[in-house]
């Protein structure tokens, strides 16, 4: 479609500059048009379900956190999210849940830009967010906060902590009553689900000893659940899919286009400039002159009229 595009204004011999220069800012504005609507953003100050795991020495010897939050039905997409963030936190994977399959498709754009904040635009009511977060470490010894507190508004708000296989001791600040035992072979320590509100915190301290360094991860078998599992990290500095790479590729062809349409459509057709007709060599016969008086004659005269000699 581009291509037809370029070759129409091409063949605007007949336009003037004016009409050109008219024709080439709508041509841009229809192309800039599908691009504006799929970058539209709709920030989001309500979600349905957030359910937050928490599971420490799961596969790094660090806290692995895993958010899989659901938007209300009525949300516009694509819609902007903006969770908090940890400073100290690595990011490992930003994936939107898809509603035809219900995997995990890490291809949407996100960013840790703002100190303390993980913003992201899905096509999808449902997403995953994963990082981890450095524990304190003393001897056998694990402690580690986690604090959430957010500008949107949570209405079934549910945290849970996976215990390590290898912990020997394990305690929590709020204390759990709910120990739970999962179809994965875990221990969950889970708090009751509940509403939070936009700028109101909610704290957990988590302690442990462990009995080895053997990790969770290594130590059981494959676990048979359908719960999502850890997703391959983000790429470094995107936190997406497509990111800024697909953006820059997108914007960088769109400069490319404009130029050469408006190229095309300054261009002003040369003037038809006529080729002069071939000279053509006259031939003019020599004039001859009297040997005697140097009086002008003509070829068919036999005596000078200036005079009268014989020619």
């Amino acid at each position: 479609m581009l291509f037809a595009v370029i070759v129409l204004v091409s063949r605007m011999e007949g336009w003037n500059s004016g009409m050109k220069r008219k024709s080439f800012m709508l041509l841009i504005i229809f192309m800039a048009m599908p691009m504006a609507a799929g970058f539209a953003q709709n920030p989001v100050s309500v979600i349905d379900s957030l359910g937050i795991e928490i599971w420490p020495d799961y596969d790094k010897a660090s806290v692995l956190v895993l958010l899989t939050g659901a938007l209300p039905e009525d949300t516009r997409l694509p819609a902007s999210v903006t969770l908090p963030f940890p400073e100290a936190a690595r990011l490992n994977a930003v994936a939107r849940i898809d509603r035809k399959d219900g995997n995990m498709k890490d291809d949407i754009f996100s960013s840790t830009d703002v100190t303390g904040a993980l913003t992201f635009v899905t096509p999808d009511l449902s997403f995953r967010v994963e990082y981890y977060l450095p524990y304190t470490v003393n001897k056998t010894q694990r402690t580690f906060d986690y604090t959430w507190l957010a500008a949107v508004t949570v209405n079934n708000f549910q945290l849970r902590v996976q215990r390590p296989t290898s912990a020997s001791t394990f305690k929590t600040e709020p204390a759990i009553a709910n120990v739970v035992r999962s179809g994965d072979g875990f221990d969950y320590h889970t708090f009751p689900t509940r509403a939070v509100p936009a700028g109101q915190s909610f704290s957990l301290q988590v302690d442990y000893k462990m009995a080895n360094t053997q990790l969770s991860a290594e130590s059981l078998p494959s676990p048979n659940t359908n719960v999502q599992p850890p997703a391959l990290p983000a790429t470094p500095g995107s936190g997406s899919g497509i990111n800024w790479a697909w953006v820059a590729v997108v914007i960088g062809g769109l400069i490319i286009i404009a130029a050469l349409i408006w190229s095309m459509a300054s261009r002003r057709p040369l003037p038809n400039i006529r080729k002069p007709a071939d000279e053509r060599v006259i031939k003019q016969s020599r004039s001859k002159f009297c040997r005697n008086c140097g009086e002008p004659i003509d070829e068919d005269d036999k005596f000078c009229s200036g005079c009268g000699s014989e020619l």
